[in-house]
């Protein structure tokens, strides 16, 4: 399969806003990470939906969602296309989507979280490189962190290759090794959605990034555990973890441990390094990381490095 790079977004941008899976719960926080943008000299176009509601959860029918993918995405007019925020529903839309169309325009995308489904399927079906990252209404609404804004923009504006990630902390090793591979993961629990249907991505010679937010330990425990057992673990050639954001997880009785306790224990079903703390997450430090890009992990070094541009 051929790899679709996008272009890389002008100094004077046009970015269209979707919102294919949950409605705003704040519509001030878009409103404010729109004003960040056309701060920087940009031009924002909202999809005819962006602010609609459905079921309590959706932003709008899927119909509508589909619709406002479909037509910012294949819009000349448009540089880039930014997901306003995550939360649930990008999944319901994998199989509306004129895929040959989305790859004649090969466009720039930012989502991250939920959007983890759409991602997947856009590199499964066309090889479209996208990037997981910072959100308008999440990462942009309020004084973005100087580090993940620095990369944010150098992901999506340099033809160079990104090279080493650079972050505040050492990522942590796990299992030692060296390799390579290109991009794949996101968002773990929407991930491992996608096992079984048509928008899995290929594992075989991949590396795969991973994280959460809110999930109790036994519950990554479960999920990482299906990776094994369908075989994605043992066909990839590296894992890399970011942040879990536990901060949050309600009292109960099932007794807390250590996410990278369940890590270690899993890292010998991966043929290759496994690698935590990645500053990758539901967090206000975040690097925003190109899906499909060529990879070397290690655990020596800076643990990722990017060996290919993610725009052309």
């Amino acid at each position: 399969m051929a790899v679709l790079l996008p272009r890389p977004l002008p100094r004077k941008a046009t970015i269209g806003i979707i919102a294919p899976a949950s409605p705003q719960r704040d519509p001030e926080r878009l409103r404010r990470g729109i004003r960040y943008l056309e701060q920087l000299g940009h031009t924002v176009v909202l999809a005819p939906h962006v602010h609609d509601r459905f079921g309590g959860y959706l932003a709008g029918t899927d119909v509508d969602r589909a619709a406002d993918v479909m037509a910012m995405m294949t819009d000349p007019r448009i540089d880039a296309v930014f997901c306003s925020r995550g939360g649930y529903g990008s999944a319901r839309l994998l199989d509306r989507l004129d895929y040959r169309a989305l790859a004649r325009r090969r466009m720039l995308l930012v989502g991250f979280s939920d959007i983890t489904a759409l991602q997947m399927a856009l590199w499964r079906k066309i090889g479209l490189v996208t990037f997981s990252g910072a959100l308008p209404s999440v990462d942009m609404a309020d004084r973005i962190d100087p580090h993940t804004e620095e990369w944010f923009w150098r992901a999506l504006c340099s033809p160079r290759p990104l090279g080493p990630i650079r972050q505040p902390w050492p990522t942590t090793t796990v299992q030692r090794g060296t390799a390579e591979g290109r991009l794949i993961g996101g968002n773990l629990s929407v991930f491992v959605t996608l096992l079984g249907t048509p928008y899995q991505p290929p594992s075989k010679d991949r590396i795969l990034v991973l994280e959460d937010v809110g999930e109790e330990t036994y519950r990554v425990d479960r999920m990482l555990q299906h990776l094994r057992q369908a075989g994605v673990l043992g066909a990839v050639n590296g894992l890399i973890t970011g942040q879990w954001s536990q901060s949050g997880r309600p009292a109960g009785s099932t007794p807390h441990r250590p996410v990278e306790d369940v890590l270690a224990e899993i890292a010998p079903a991966v043929n290759g390094p496994v690698i935590s703390e990645l500053m990758y997450g539901h967090e206000p430090q975040k690097l925003t990381l190109p899906f499909g890009v060529q990879v070397r992990l290690s655990s020596r070094g800076a643990g990722l490095r990017f060996l290919e541009p993610a725009v052309r």
